[in-house]
């Protein structure tokens, strides 16, 4: 398991967020798991503004330029899913994202397993993953990730990573 960092900082998280991915043939395999948090879920439908609330991300570039894939999951188990293109944001069908969210205390883990056989993936898989938390819809809202962008959003593709 890998550890989440302050986003704009890269500083060590004040609150932990633990992340793992492998790749089994076409499926992406993440989990994470969210510490002290307070379940905000900012939406009740998939591919709302569940960026509003407490969320963890992924974003995967697969080979189209200028493109990758969103993905999102709130404690409630709703899920937004997109592709984004120079910051423009077109939902697609989430049929081939699945995720399980269980809650615990004050943590929730987020089990998300991803086909990627839709996409015909020819080029290594590239990724950055995040966690917002919005401590029950306050402002300002925390930013965190695995590779930490620097800045005041996750939508940087130059500090995706590749998989190993």
């Amino acid at each position: 398991m890998e550890l989440f960092r302050e986003n704009t900082t890269g500083k060590q998280a004040d609150i932990k967020t633990e992340f793992s991915i492998k790749r089994e043939g076409d499926i992406l395999h993440c989990f994470y798991k969210a510490s002290d948090t307070s379940f905000y879920s900012a939406s009740e439908v998939d591919n709302g503004n569940l960026f509003d609330g407490d969320v963890v991300e992924i974003f995967i570039y697969i080979g189209e330029k200028d493109s990758y894939l969103e993905i999102e999951v709130a404690p409630n188990g709703t899920t937004f899913v997109a592709n984004i293109t120079n910051r423009k944001i077109d939902y697609i069908d989430n049929s081939f994202v699945k995720a399980h969210v269980e809650r615990k205390e004050k943590d929730y883990f987020v089990s998300l397993d991803i086909d990627l056989s839709r996409f015909n993936v020819q080029v290594p898989i590239e990724y950055n993953a995040f966690r917002i938390e919005r401590e029950n819809g306050e402002v300002p809202y925390r930013l965190y990730a695995l590779n930490p962008t620097l800045c005041g959003t996750f939508h940087v593709r130059d500090k995706f990573i590749f998989l190993k």
